[in-house]
């Protein structure tokens, strides 16, 4: 048995071969795959780094390109996530319901669907989970810090000058909410669920009543959601690729090319932020955590305790996690 000499291609001529010389490329129709995974926050922040969960205002961008597109004859939104902001949630559903209208939408289900995840998906005209998927959650949570002790503790003094009644309701912290305050606090929230449940019933062709049943903050498994009317099919991504294909009225068995939609390259800002977070020793998580605490300014459709949940069991070493959980510690 003789040795053949190993032939050494350089990247530069491997990036030239064509993809259709190796079968890989060429014709066939376009889908859009629009992946959505994470927490969902309204902008990006000052601490967040380019795949820090669900950004609405970006997604949003890659929803309206696909929909002005006349490329892509389906969209699969592939949604792993447990939710976030409520209104980012809110202006998302409303794009995905623009899209749908144009195109055939199919929402793909991975591990967690839940909340402000759910309310993505429901805008689809074609729900498709995992018998284990986390679904639902339909429902909101929401919470004001009150951080007098704290001021107090740290000898730090807090005015605002404000002109309104509620004027100092988001914005003052010093001090516990007034009675009336409270109460309007509390409607906020009622009013947020009452839409977020009243969308669901729309969008699943349910009654109020009917919806109520099966909200409520309640999580489902995929198999169960199914069985309550919440998800139209039972199955991964190929499921849904076959359901896309079949409302597109594309032949199962004819060859389709699926596109990502990519997110932006990163900024400068955003690689010197990686930069320092290594060289400082903060890792991912950390500023991940950091990042869902800067972005809790309002109601979330946030599936509850998965937030703090990725500060369990992690090593005690770094001096910022220490600092972070004291402060959860605290006020938890």
């Amino acid at each position: 048995m003789t040795r053949k000499a190993c032939v050494w291609l350089t990247t530069g001529k491997y990036s030239r071969v064509r993809k259709s010389t190796l079968g890989i490329g060429g014709g066939g129709d376009l889908i859009a795959v629009i992946r959505a995974s994470g927490s969902i926050t309204r902008t990006r922040s000052g601490l967040s780094v380019s795949s820090s969960g669900i950004i609405a205002e970006q997604l949003i961008k890659k929803i309206r390109t696909v929909r002005e597109s006349e490329k892509y004859k389906a969209v699969i939104l592939r949604i792993d996530s447990p939710g976030g902001d409520a209104l980012a949630s809110d202006l998302m559903w409303r794009e995905i319901r623009l899209l749908a209208e144009s195109k055939p939408v199919v929402a793909s289900m991975s591990d967690v669907a839940a909340s402000g995840g759910y309310y993505m998906a429901m805008a689809a005209p074609v729900i498709v989970a995992e018998k284990l998927t986390l679904t639902g959650s339909i429902g909101v949570i929401t919470g004001k810090f009150i951080l007098q002790k704290l001021y107090e503790r740290i000898d730090f003094n807090k005015e605002i000058l404000s002109r309104g009644r509620y004027a100092e309701l988001n914005a003052a912290d010093q001090r516990p909410l007034r009675p009336d305050e409270a109460e309007l606090f509390e409607k906020s929230a009622q009013n947020a669920y009452a839409s977020f449940r009243d969308k669901a019933a729309m969008s699943r062709s349910m009654s109020i009543d009917q919806m109520e049943t099966v909200a409520q903050g309640r999580v489902w498994s995929g198999q169960d959601a199914a069985s309550r009317g919440l998800v139209d099919s039972l199955g991964g991504f190929s499921q849904a690729l076959a359901i896309a294909k079949q409302r597109a009225k594309i032949p199962q068995d004819k060859k389709v090319r699926l596109v990502e939609i990519s997110k932006a390259s990163p900024t400068l800002p955003e690689i010197l932020s990686g930069i320092g977070g290594s060289v400082l020793g903060v890792d991912r998580v950390v500023k991940g955590v950091l990042q869902d605490v800067t972005s809790l300014n309002g109601v979330q459709a946030r599936m509850d305790g998965i937030l703090f949940e990725r500060l369990e069991n992690m090593p005690g070493e770094n001096q910022l996690f220490l600092l972070v959980k004291e402060i959860t510690n605290y006020f938890g």
